[in-house]
């Protein structure tokens, strides 16, 4: 028998977590096998489209209500190849997500 993972509870949080990333402009995916974290792609969609920060900060924000209990640590960010920036979201239990963000353009910078 397989050990248990989180996926059910990552699935379970990404149709609000879209929702936040659709909030701030941003169209989100999930990439990855979503079983010892899920990595998560937010992508600018909009001209208004917020800095990578405001988003994770509400993505945290978010999260904290599952996390009341053992606390929510953030390790990031830092630079990824082609101008991403991401951050780990540890969400306790040995559960993350990684958050991954596409820059913006220069013009909406």
């Amino acid at each position: 028998m397989k050990e248990p993972t989180f996926a059910p509870v990552y699935v379970s949080l990404f149709p609000h977590l879209a929702k936040i990333a659709n909030k701030h402009g941003y169209a989100l995916a999930a990439h990855g096998s979503v079983v010892r974290d899920m990595d998560l792609v937010a992508i600018p969609w909009t001209d208004e489209a917020t800095d990578a920060e405001t988003l994770m900060n509400a993505v945290a924000e978010y999260l904290k209500i599952f996390t009341d209990m053992f606390g929510l640590a953030i390790h990031g960010p830092t630079d990824k190849p082609h101008g991403r920036v991401a951050w780990l979201l540890a969400t306790g239990f040995g559960s993350a997500i990684d958050l991954s963000v596409m820059p913006r353009s220069r013009a909406n910078s």
